[in-house]
């Protein structure tokens, strides 16, 4: 069974001060604002620096995450539109790249005010 949110450990990231108040907003050490959660993983179960630069070709860095279908379509939508539009092939060939790094590996939690 997956950890909940609550039972992770926080830490200030300014001061790196353990947050022992589940639904503090501010750093108790230095007054810093808190977010619910890091905004990139620590460990999402691959390399997002490998996968960025097997994207060199695209959809290899889906495949490396385990994700073979997206990476076949990214690899054929991007040559496609490499031949069709230049410059809108380079686009998504950066998209890719970057889909490849970091999906998965952000958080999506909204920051507490």
């Amino acid at each position: 069974m997956p950890e909940s949110d609550f039972e992770k450990p926080r830490f200030c990231s300014q001061c790196g001060q353990p947050i022992v108040v589940a639904d503090a907003r501010y750093c108790k050490s230095c007054g810093a604002p808190l977010t619910l959660s890091q905004l990139l993983l620590r460990n999402p179960g691959y390399s997002p620096v490998l996968a960025l630069l097997l994207s060199i070709v695209p959809g290899v860095g889906q495949i490396y995450r385990g994700k073979p279908f997206k990476g076949i379509l990214w690899f054929f939508g991007v040559t496609f539109w490499y031949g069709a539009a230049w410059p809108l092939g380079f686009v998504l060939h950066l998209i890719c790249a970057a889909n490849a790094a970091f999906a998965g590996a952000i958080h999506n939690d909204v920051p507490v005010r």
